[in-house]
């Protein structure tokens, strides 16, 4: 409201020239609406650096951002799940109150189509047998994957904003930010890797286009405006009309609908459940964003106290009242007061005595859907979760392109829908769901039951590549199995596979890759030589003693289950030493390689009377009426 000072002397003129100048001034400290794409994509950043990945915001905030690998989280048992809250917590407590926090979980559009030749089989070079069986898996894995013409691939980023004067000072924050952000994540089991700008870049262009970035023929945002003399911001700028007239939502041609949403009331107490379920939602393009900011310990501990203090003095005003109508206080007492005063007393307690901090929170969920009845959908079942969880979540009303700066990765916290809480009541919404193994040409093993997304794996990439089929009886461990071994020999097929199979179930398998099959029983010609070996020991003293511990074991396993004596084992070690230099003397012929008769003969040669017992317990092994039954290959 407008307010002139009484003065007889003003004129009309006078007033219309100081209009003027507060118009002036209004319209120059006044916000203008972005009137192009191009003014849009200004809203996003000022400028970046491509070199270290750090971008500008505005003059004095700069952001970097990590994409992490998930880890196992939802099905984790209680102990490990708190052991990765309370890590969770101390990687909080890391920032200062002059940085802000943004965790993103967003899907990542692909075109299905070049998705799905990083993982299904080549029928190249097999033969008839091979190439229906790869065909068959092929048709199991496009199933699985689905037949849109883009599929979501989810990422995980966490963006870091810090105050600086320049960005030199602004790259020294996050290199130190990096160091601590790897060292915390390497203790969760993760890996994070720093997100390049033309990355950051895509996310904005996919967002505000119909088509992705790669449909339209660009591979680098920025070396295509360098190439086509243009700004970046001309490169972002969407060409197609971008409606912005809508009370809650954003139309790009009428081809794409973008609806951002809010986290409004939580209840006192949460768990990780409602963040997993609206970031594991199936059929629905989402990006869900975390924005926490610390604040400033000292000024929050004044702060808080102040505000007890104040509610202390209007209790004690209620309770004069009370007296001086003569009337108990505890008949009338304020309950909403009491509780404002306890539940500021568990802050300050918190704050003081549980090492913990204060941070403002909001949460932001940005959907993407191709109609308007799709986008309507969707947002009618994240409302419907909320309220499972005691969650009120709203439209942002009048807000859309703020909301969508807030919700990308790019360090953004200007909404003003924030809600303070404690270090724990933070960190609740744990930004951890499952692993999710999607090694490209590995094997396919199924779908993950908590993610929803297929399972390729390549167990030599693992730390541990050994694995178990567990299950109850017909529940299909065998035909697992099956279906493992055919994957391992068309992806790998200079790999080995070796299937011990007493009752011949998997003999038709073996043909189908024109397998070896070898029959062993009593009844057949062919035997184990546990001495075998094509290995030459001439220049290796660690391969024959790796043998003299097999053989120890072995002999053990079949004299006795209490173990061998000391006897027992210095005859068991000369005896396999010397059938052994025999064999190098001999120049490795293949006449006098080793075998368990040779063993069982050099053993009769030795002096000692254990030796000679030692060779009657293994008899039976090696003879059977008058021949051999362990003898050469």
């Amino acid at each position: 409201m407008l307010k002139f000072q009484k003065s007889k002397n003003r004129t009309q003129t006078e007033k219309e020239s100081m209009l003027s100048k507060f118009f002036k001034k209004y319209r120059t400290n006044k916000v203008a609406r972005p009137q192009t794409t191009p003014q849009i994509m200004h809203m996003f950043f000022k400028s970046f650096n491509e070199n270290n990945s750090i971008m500008q915001l505005d003059d004095n905030h700069y952001s970097v951002c990590f994409e992490y690998q998930d880890i196992s989280f939802s099905k984790a048992n209680y102990e490990e799940q708190e052991n990765i809250f309370l890590k969770w917590v101390e990687y909080l407590h890391s920032f200062n109150y002059h940085d802000h926090i943004q965790v993103v979980c967003s899907g990542t559009p692909v075109k299905t189509q070049d998705y799905k030749k990083k993982y299904v089989y080549s029928s190249e070079k097999l033969n008839e047998n091979k190439m229906k069986i790869a065909r068959e898996f092929n048709t199991l894995i496009e199933t699985c994957l689905g037949d849109k013409d883009e599929i979501l691939c989810e990422t995980r980023q966490i963006v870091i904003t810090t105050k600086a004067g320049n960005i030199k000072e602004a790259q020294d924050v996050f290199m130190q930010y990096q160091l601590q952000t790897e060292e915390k994540f390497k203790e969760l089991k993760s890996k994070i890797r720093r997100v390049s700008i033309n990355e950051r870049l895509t996310s904005l262009y996919n967002i505000f286009h119909t088509k992705l970035l790669e449909d339209d023929g660009i591979a680098d945002i920025i070396q295509y405006a360098k190439d086509h003399n243009l700004s970046v911001y001309d490169v972002l700028g969407s060409k197609e009309d971008i409606s912005l007239r809508e009370k809650n939502y954003i139309s790009i041609d009428n081809k794409k609908f973008i609806r951002v949403m809010y986290v409004s009331d939580l209840p006192k107490s949460i768990t990780p459940r409602f963040y997993n379920r609206i970031t594991t939602m199936e059929n629905a393009n989402i990006i869900t964003t975390l924005n926490i900011t610390p604040t400033d310990p000292g000024k929050t501990i004044r702060k808080v106290n102040k505000k007890i203090a104040g509610m202390k003095t209007e209790r004690l005003e209620k309770i004069k009242k009370a007296n001086k109508n003569n009337y108990s206080y505890e008949a009338v007492k304020d309950e909403k007061l009491e509780d404002a005063i306890r539940d500021a007393q568990e802050l300050r307690d918190a704050l003081q005595k549980k090492k913990q901090k204060l941070f403002t929170n909001n949460i932001v969920i940005c959907i993407q859907a191709n109609t308007l009845e799709e986008l309507e959908k969707t947002t009618k079942t994240i409302k419907s979760i909320g309220n499972e969880h005691l969650i009120t979540i709203y439209n942002l009303d009048w807000q859309q392109l703020e909301g969508i700066q807030n919700c990308l990765p790019f360090g953004w916290n200007s909404l003003q829908v924030q809600r303070s809480l404690t270090s724990e009541a933070t960190a609740a919404n744990v930004p951890f769901n499952t692993k999710d193994l999607m090694h490209e040409k590995s094997i396919f093993y199924g779908i993950n039951l908590v993610s929803k997304n297929p399972i390729f794996c390549d167990r030599k990439r693992l730390l541990n590549g050994n694995g178990c089929v567990l299950a109850t009886s017909g529940a299909g461990k065998s035909f697992s199995i099956k279906i493992i071994i055919e994957q391992v020999l068309l992806r790998y097929p200079q790999d080995e596979v070796i299937v011990i199979d007493p009752q011949g179930e998997y003999r038709p398998l073996i043909q189908a890759f024109d397998g070896q099959t070898l029959d062993i029983s009593t009844s057949t010609n062919t035997y184990i030589n546990p001495f075998d070996s094509s290995l030459q020991y001439e220049q290796s003293e660690e391969e024959l003693n790796s043998k003299i511990e097999f053989s120890l074991a072995f002999i053990e396993s079949i004299v006795s289950s209490n173990g061998l004596t000391g006897e027992q084992k210095t005859l068991v070690d000369r005896c396999t030493k010397n059938i052994y230099e025999e064999y190098q003397l001999h120049h490795f012929d293949p006449k006098y390689e080793p075998d368990f008769i040779k063993f069982y003969e050099e053993l009769l040669r030795q002096p000692e009377d254990e030796a000679k017992n030692l060779a009657l317990v293994i008899e039976r092994y090696v003879l059977r009426g008058n021949g051999y039954i362990c003898k050469e290959n």
